[in-house]
């Protein structure tokens, strides 16, 4: 019962379980499957505003995606609602000051989400010519993200609506380890796909691509 409660609740979703064998990574953590969801229960059961309900942050995103707005303040507005969900969900997740290991993942931006992040940055970006895909998620897997600077996000004010909605709600973000196999890694992410997916539909028609493909390593 309390399981299903969780689950409708949060939307947790569950990667596929890592192995307890074959991995020799020095830094992977082994759950069991029982202990990861009890470990997401323990911790979404903590989360204030998530609920459902009237008070309900996912409500204010889904507004300001909706919004008669120009792109640039709908963005913002976005920001400000992903900001109250990061704030009600971090101190409860295992995404903590110092982890990077999503920053050496694809991460999918549009063009106003580009814009912004060159004028608060002053660093020129370029428009990619290929249409995402597959390829580039593979293409960018474990290559840091331009704006990461020693362990940390150099534009944590302006980082992408992406960055903004992703959680592990484990204990501990070992798991997130790019060096572990995606196969073997067991790792408890919050289900935002909704709001990811209203996201999109909110700026359907910019360019979109990797943030590396805008902003290529030097």
């Amino acid at each position: 019962m309390m399981l299903r409660m969780i689950h409708r609740l949060s939307q947790v979703t569950l990667a596929p379980p890592r192995s307890p064998k074959g991995s020799a990574h020095p830094m992977a953590v082994i759950f069991t499957k029982a202990e990861a969801e009890a470990q997401a229960q323990r911790n979404m059961l903590d989360v204030k505003g998530l609920q459902g309900g009237s008070q309900d942050l996912r409500h204010g995103f889904l507004s300001a995606a909706e919004a008669p707005l120009p792109a640039r303040a709908k963005l913002n507005r976005l920001k400000r609602a992903a900001e109250a969900i990061s704030k009600a969900v971090v101190p409860h997740s295992a995404c903590k000051t110092g982890c990077s290991f999503c920053c050496h993942i694809s991460v999918g931006i549009c063009e106003s989400e580009a814009k912004a992040i060159s004028k608060a940055t002053g660093r020129s970006f370029s428009v990619p010519v290929d249409e995402p895909s597959v390829i580039m998620r593979e293409k960018w897997h474990m290559t840091p993200c331009p704006f990461l600077s020693a362990g940390r996000c150099s534009i944590y004010e302006n980082r992408p609506i992406t960055c903004r909605l992703n959680f592990n709600m484990a204990d501990t973000p070992e798991q997130c380890d790019t060096q572990i196999p995606s196969e073997e890694s067991y790792v408890m992410f919050l289900n935002l796909q909704r709001l990811e997916r209203v996201f999109l539909g909110a700026f359907f028609d910019e360019k979109w691509a990797d943030i590396r493909d805008f902003f290529p390593p030097h």
